[in-house]
C-alpha cells in the first residue's frame, strides 16, 4: 500500500485514537477525509472521537488516516528530552552507554528534533497502549543515536533518522489486537503470528508519512531481524540486514536489558561475546566499546552471587545439547527429504543450536567435573567473576528457550506433516521434567518489546 492507494481503517488503531480523545486530547483532522469513492466523510478541523468511529470503519480512504490527524496537545520534543534526562538519572548503565563526549547530550538532541505533526500525533496515540511505552521508545532513540554516532560519524541526518526510528519502532503494535499485548498473558504460537507482524505494519505506516519516510521505515522493519536469519518478521540474513537496521535492533535489545534485567551490563557483554552471528563485527565492536566504558563507570557488584544453584542448571544445559547431538543423524535424514519450507526451518534451528553448543563449550562449563570448576570460581572471591558465571548460565538458558519458541512459531506456519517433524525434534530436546532450560518471559518487554529477540 502507498499513499495513493485506498486505505482501510484499522479498528485497533482507531480505538486508540478514540481513547486518546476520551482522555482529553484534541484529535482533529488536518485535512479533509474522503472515501475512496469520493464521499466526504470529515472536513478539515473535525473532531475524531467515538461519534465518528463507525463512519470511518465503513469506508476505505483516499489517504491513510494516520496522515490526516493532528493532536494539538500531544507529545512534543521537549517532553522527549525531559523523559530522556529522567531515564539517564534512573539507569546509570543507560547514562554510560549514551555518553556523548563532545557531541550534544542525547536528551538535548531529542528535545531539538523537528518532528512533524503526523509523527507527534502518532507518538501521542502510541502512548495509549501503556504508560511506560514512551519511556522505552525514548531510551531506544537515545541508544540508536549514540550507536549511530560511533558507527556513522559525521552523518548528522542519519543520526536524526535513527533517533526518530527509535521513537517509532513499535508503533505497529497500534494495529494489533490489544489482547495479544497483555504482559500478564503467555503467548502461544497463534498469538505470536500476530505479534511478529508489527515491524511490517510499522514500515507500511511510516514509509509515506511526513517526518518519517523510507529511511526511518526501513530501519523499523528490521529492528527484530538478526544477521544469521533467526530474527523476524522475514528471517532475512547477511547483507539484507543493513547497518541502520542493526543499529536500531541493538538499541532495542540493549534498552530491554536496561529496563528488565538485574545485571544488564554483564548480560549485554556476555551475549555479544557468546553467541556471535547475530550482528556484524563493527556493530558488536561498538557495543563492546560502550560496555567497556560503562564497566569503568559503574561499580562492581556489592555482594558475591551464590553459585549453589548453578550445577543442576549446567547439567540441564549439557543434557539438552547432548540430546541434540544424538538426534543429528535423524535430523539430517529428515532435512535431506524435506520440502523447502521445512528445510529452511530445520536448517535455521541447527545453526542456532550449533552456536549455543559452541558457546557452551567455550566457557569450560561442559567440563567432566563442573562441580569442581564451580568450586574454583567460588573460591576466587571475585564478585564480578561470580556474577558473570551466573549471567553466562542465564544467557545460555535464555538462548535455548528462545530457539525452542521461535522454531515452534515458524513450524506453526508449515503444513501439518512438516510441523509435526519440527515438534518431534523439539519435544525430543526437552528434559525429563518436560521443560527446556529457560528464563522468565519478562526478560523482554512485551512485543518483543519483542521476545523473540536475543
Amino acid at each position: 500500500m502507498n499513499a495513493n492507494s485506498p486505505a482501510s481503517v484499522n479498528p485497533h488503531y482507531l480505538e486508540h485514537v478514540v481513547v486518546a480523545a476520551a482522555r482529553g486530547h484534541e484529535v482533529e483532522t488536518a485535512d479533509d477525509i474522503i472515501s475512496s469513492g469520493g464521499t466526504m466523510l470529515l472536513v478539515k478541523g473535525s473532531r475524531v472521537d467515538a461519534a465518528v468511529r463507525e463512519r470511518l470503519l465503513q469506508h476505505k480512504l483516499r489517504r491513510p488516516l494516520e496522515g490526516c490527524l493532528q493532536i494539538a496537545d500531544g507529545v512534543d520534543p521537549k517532553r522527549l528530552g525531559a523523559i530522556g534526562e529522567a531515564l539517564l538519572e534512573r539507569y546509570p548503565l543507560l547514562r554510560a552507554l549514551c555518553a556523548s563526549g563532545s557531541a550534544r547530550p542525547a536528551p538535548e538532541a531529542l528535545a531539538a528534533l523537528a518532528l512533524s505533526v503526523q509523527v507527534r500525533s502518532l507518538l501521542t496515540i502510541f502512548v495509549q497502549i501503556q504508560n511506560d511505552r514512551l519511556d522505552h521508545a525514548v531510551g531506544v532513540a537515545m541508544l540508536a543515536m549514540s550507536l549511530a554516532r560511533r558507527l556513522r560519524p559525521d552523518e548528522g541526518e542519519r543520526h536524526r533518522q535513527l533517533a526518530v526510528a527509535g521513537l517509532l519502532h513499535d508503533v505497529g503494535e497500534l494495529y494489533i489486537d490489544p489482547a495479544y499485548l497483555r504482559r500478564d498473558k503467555r503467548l502461544d504460537a497463534q498469538a505470536w503470528r500476530h505479534i511478529v507482524t508489527h515491524p511490517l505494519v510499522g514500515h507500511r505506516v511510516l514509509r509515506d508519512m511526513a517526518g518519517a519516510g523510507e529511511a526511518v521505515a526501513d530501519a523499523v522493519l528490521l529492528h527484530h531481524e538478526r544477521l544469521d536469519g533467526f530474527g523476524y518478521p522475514r528471517g532475512i540474513a547477511g547483507a539484507a540486514f543493513t547497518l541502520d537496521g542493526q543499529i536500531l535492533a541493538v538499541a532495542e535489545w540493549l534498552m530491554a536489558l536496561v529496563e528488565t534485567d538485574s545485571s544488564p551490563l554483564a548480560r549485554a557483554r556476555m551475549a555479544s561475546q557468546l553467541v556471535p552471528g547475530e550482528f556484524s563485527a563493527p556493530v558488536l565492536a561498538a557495543v563492546s566499546a560502550a560496555a567497556c566504558a560503562a564497566a569503568d563507570a559503574l561499580p562492581a557488584p556489592a555482594t558475591a552471587v551464590p553459585l549453589v544453584h548453578a550445577l543442576p542448571r549446567i547439567e540441564r544445559l549439557a543434557g539438552t545439547l547432548q540430546r541434540f547431538q544424538e538426534q543429528r543423524a535423524w535430523l539430517e535424514a529428515k532435512m535431506a527429504l524435506a520440502a523447502p519450507g521445512l528445510h529452511k526451518v530445520l536448517e535455521a534451528g541447527v545453526r542456532r543450536m550449533q552456536r549455543i553448543q559452541s558457546s557452551f563449550s567455550s566457557t569450560g562449563l561442559d567440563a567432566h567435573d563442573p562441580e569442581r570448576l564451580l568450586a574454583e570460581f567460588a573460591a576466587s572471591g571475585d564478585p564480578r567473576l561470580r556474577a558473570d558465571i551466573m549471567v553466562l548460565i542465564d544467557e545460555l538458558e535464555w538462548r535455548m528457550h528462545q530457539c525452542d519458541r521461535e522454531q515452534r512459531l515458524r513450524a506453526s506456519l508449515l503444513p501439518d506433516a512438516d510441523r509435526a517433524v519440527v515438534e518431534e525434534l523439539l519435544d525430543g530436546l526437552r528434559t525429563v521434567g518436560g521443560e527446556l532450560p529457560r528464563r522468565d518471559d519478562q526478560r523482554e518487554p512485551r512485543s518483543t518489546r519483542s521476545p523473540m529477540t536475543g
